[in-house]
């Protein structure tokens, strides 16, 4: 693919409250880039995201209303063609290096990374985890939290591992074995490529597989720490599977809701089995670690 191939813009115009989720979903569904912006000043919002492949209107619109949960109609998405414009070198420009909790985050493009952080090298692609939503980085801080309190993880599960961020973190912080595992198989593949660029690769085995049905969770179980960054719907679902292949004592960090689900993915996890550790919230979004017993 050339550099200046032509992408694709999909964009919606929906109510200010909606905004968030919409951005999430769109770069879960492997968006290059998601701008957002006020329309009108009575809450009235624009969402365009990039895709370097025309994408499915209807899986995208399927994804938006998972995210959004019972919440009002989404309004229907436009779909264009947009001339060739370097979108990975203004992207990879626009990504400075992101300090979280012991981590730090950084492209290719960057020098020397802070000695005093564990470095993590996550260049712009196509799947969901550059440390840049706080979604991620409410994982990362937990991540963090966890080793201070002397938890330290054997085998970990990363439930729709996106990029591998939180995977690599899980192994650079513990030198544990993880199980990284994505439905979108390109996402699979970037995880496995950025687990080799951080010398994780002997740990971390990423795959592509259908959640908790996939044979390969079932094999490696139980598991000390499950991770999951995904959306309040799928974590609601899955909370008796997730407890069913997690260790007594074990951790989960759960992420990928608004501060506005977190009681009901709470809810849905206590009635597996699972305790409340450690709630962190971060700009309308939120980050549960439960125990299970």
């Amino acid at each position: 693919m050339s550099e200046l191939s032509n992408t694709w813009q999909v964009s919606v115009t929906l109510a200010k409250e909606m905004v968030e989720a919409t951005d999430a979903a769109f770069e879960e569904a492997g968006a290059l880039a998601v701008t957002t912006f006020e329309l009108e000043p009575d809450g009235v919002w624009s969402v365009a995201a990039l895709f370097y492949e025309q994408p499915h209107i209807d899986t995208l619109q399927a994804q938006i209303a998972q995210a959004l949960g019972a919440t009002a109609a989404v309004m229907p998405l436009a779909i264009e063609e947009v001339a060739g414009r370097d979108w990975v070198a203004e992207t990879v420009e626009a990504f400075p290096p992101l300090p979280i909790g012991p981590f730090w985050i950084h492209g290719s493009h960057v020098g020397p990374p802070d000695l005093d952080r564990i470095p993590i090298l996550i260049d712009a692609g196509i799947a969901f985890g550059s440390g840049e939503h706080a979604t991620t980085e409410g994982c990362l801080l937990a991540l963090g939290s966890l080793r201070d309190r002397g938890f330290h993880p054997a085998n970990t599960l990363d439930m729709g591992c996106g990029s591998g961020i939180l995977a690599i973190g899980a192994v650079k912080l513990y030198d544990c074995e993880v199980l990284a595992l994505d439905v979108d198989p390109a996402s699979a593949d970037f995880a496995r490529d950025a687990a080799t660029a951080n010398c994780a690769a002997q740990r971390i085995t990423a795959m592509a597989g259908d959640g908790y049905a996939t044979s390969e969770v079932d094999a490696r179980a139980p598991y000390d720490l499950i991770l999951a960054n995904i959306l309040a719907n799928p974590l609601i679902a899955m909370a008796p599977d997730l407890a069913r292949v997690l260790k007594p004592g074990g951790i989960t960090i759960l992420s990928g809701m608004l501060s506005s689900q977190a009681d009901a993915v709470q809810q849905a996890h206590q009635a597996a089995g699972l305790t409340l550790v450690e709630r962190g919230d971060l700009r309308d979004w939120s980050t549960l670690t439960m125990m299970k017993g």
